[in-house]
């Protein structure tokens, strides 16, 4: 019988396990895709993925009537699709700027990275700026 002191614990080892793999503590190679194909780290490939487009995100009213500034950070993967996939928070904003650089990073386009002339997936970290000017 599972009590409510050991959920949380279970809760909790979960939730550390979780975060390790999205912060990149796991090697990357053993993060694997469904279709298996793994995901490299820069350091990993021949060619780094090449955006050929990033759309700025959109200020929120309710940001800017709040006066928030700061950066957004996302972690995700520019895949051999050509698709932005696993987007992981690293650091947001209130009042709608996070989802705004989310939705933003998904509109991304790009040249997928190269390894032994094949296209691969890789981990990408994007900054979304947000200032009142």
């Amino acid at each position: 019988m599972i009590t409510p002191k050991k959920s949380i614990w279970v809760l909790a080892l979960g939730l550390a396990i979780a975060s390790s793999t999205i912060d990149g503590l796991a090697p990357s190679k053993a993060q694997n895709k469904p279709d298996d194909q793994n995901i490299y780290k820069g350091s990993e490939v021949d060619q780094k993925a090449r955006v050929t487009k990033k759309p700025e995100p959109k200020y929120t009213r309710t940001a800017r009537k709040h006066q928030i500034e700061g950066t957004v950070v996302i972690r995700c993967v520019f895949a051999s699709t050509e698709q932005i996939t696993n987007l992981h928070i690293v650091s947001g904003l209130p009042d709608g700027l996070t989802e705004s650089a989310v939705e933003a990073a998904k509109k991304i386009k790009f040249i997928p990275a190269m390894k032994d002339g094949h296209p691969v997936s890789m981990w990408m970290e994007l900054q979304y700026n947000f200032h009142l000017y």
